[in-house]
């Protein structure tokens, strides 16, 4: 098992993915019309305060495996903030969608295939919905899928909801090798700091 590294690993600093957040069972299903209208975003992409996600990473063709771990705070009102691997990304939540504070959109209104939006390093545009979804963390049903393009690397990204970002594929180069690097759910939950140096950890048995 392998900390998340290549394309996966460059997740803080690009923003090509982002976090799930809410209860780690699976999510049953939400009715997620073309066009998604009076439903909030915050549906498919609840990120609440003191959460913890935990993704299996793989590269395909190679055997390799690791893990990626995000936490979600909200230290106030609207804005958010992400962890990964001690990078922070601000981000907020608005009527629309959530906003990345640098610019750009991780995720945004409306729901319909076809529909784009600018993202932190390029457009996004929703390729699916009413996507179902097997991931270690569970079925998922009536999910959201988008897809970034930039000159180096193709995103795609399945939001559900009640949960939020559930599977990212991201195909690009590294090394000057061509990857195909998965992450998939496979716990999200609370955070729990133990000891003094209050150290984040996932439930016992997860």
């Amino acid at each position: 098992m392998r900390n998340c590294q290549g394309l996966l690993g460059l997740w803080p600093l690009t923003l090509l993915a982002l976090v799930a957040c809410g209860g780690a069972n699976p999510t049953s299903a939400q009715s997620a019309p073309a066009g998604v209208g009076p439903i909030h975003t915050s549906e498919w992409l609840p990120l609440e305060d003191s959460t913890v996600l935990d993704f299996e990473t793989s590269i395909e063709g190679t055997g390799e495996k690791g893990r990626l771990v995000m936490q979600v705070s909200r230290p106030r009102g609207n804005r958010i903030e992400l962890n990964v691997a001690g990078k922070i990304r601000r981000l907020e939540a608005r009527e629309e969608g959530v906003a990345i504070a640098t610019g750009g959109w991780l995720l945004k209104q409306p729901f319909t295939v076809g529909a784009t939006f600018q993202g932190l390093s390029g457009q996004v545009k929703v390729v699916g919905i009413h996507r179902a979804l097997d991931v270690p963390a569970g079925h998922y049903t009536n999910c959201v899928e988008t897809e970034e393009v930039t000159s180096t690397t193709n995103t795609r990204t399945t939001f559900c909801p009640g949960v939020g970002i559930t599977k990212l594929v991201i195909e690009g180069s590294s090394n000057g090798e061509v990857r195909r690097e998965i992450a998939e759910l496979r716990f999200k939950g609370p955070r729990i700091d133990i000891g003094p140096e209050k150290t984040t950890a996932s439930p016992a048995g997860q």
